[in-house]
């Protein structure tokens, strides 16, 4: 059976090697393969930053 495409733009970018050491740990744990991780952090963060009101967004 094929597998169903999804509507995706490739990224490429450099990570500290601190953050893409917890980010391979974290796959490790968790069994999810990098992208799949990837997309779910970026995906929960940027929702609770969109949902807030403009006024208190901040990144850090």
């Amino acid at each position: 059976m094929a597998q169903i495409k999804k509507d995706a733009r490739i990224v490429n970018m450099k990570l500290e090697k601190t953050v893409y050491d917890k980010l391979d740990l974290f796959c490790e744990e968790t069994g999810l393969s990098k992208t799949v991780a990837t997309e779910k952090i970026l995906d929960k963060y940027l929702t609770e930053y969109l949902d807030r009101p403009e006024s208190k967004r901040s990144i850090f």
